[in-house]
């Protein structure tokens, strides 16, 4: 106990303490920052895949929700695109004087030899059909239809609700 005693004694009697307390959290909150933003960047470029990856976790997504309306059961879903990924790219633009004529100049922006993407537009979905075994009630189909309504913004003549076989 008295050992306890003179420790903490020994430590109240340095100086500055709150000065050295202060350095050390700030030396930790700048690990931890610095730390987790290399990760989120890596991040990015993990998830940020093909288009066919984007569809293919869209309609997991869209399955995983129906599957779990009532009487639903087991089910399939297919969604289709009108068109394909739109990008982006940044330019830069200068503008030169010679005189009397002027001439603006647009250049593509390249890092690493490769065209900054400012944004990725995803196509619109054309059309949604689900496969389910409990489709063939009336209740279950008009669920399953509403739900693809929510998340995908389709109107409801471009999805189709099939009794699974």
């Amino acid at each position: 106990m008295s050992e306890k005693k003179s420790i903490i004694q020994k430590i109240k009697n340095i100086k500055n303490i709150e000065l050295i307390t202060a350095l050390f959290l700030a030396t930790v909150v700048l690990f931890v920052f610095f730390g987790s933003f290399g990760q989120s960047s890596t991040k990015q470029t993990k998830t940020s895949g093909t288009f066919s990856e984007y569809v293919t976790d869209l309609e997991n997504k869209i399955k995983s929700v129906i599957s779990k309306i009532e009487g639903t059961g087991e089910c399939e879903v297919i969604i289709t695109f009108a068109g394909g990924v739109q990008q982006e790219y940044a330019f830069s633009s200068e503008n030169q004087q010679n005189g009397e004529i002027s001439t603006n100049k647009t250049t593509l922006t390249l890092v690493s030899g490769k065209p900054v993407v400012i944004r990725e537009k995803m196509p619109e979905v054309q059309g949604v059909v689900v496969v389910a075994e409990g489709a063939g009630k009336a209740d279950v189909k008009l669920k399953i239809t509403k739900a693809v309504q929510a998340l995908l913004k389709v109107p409801n003549g471009n999805i189709e609700v099939f009794k699974r076989s």
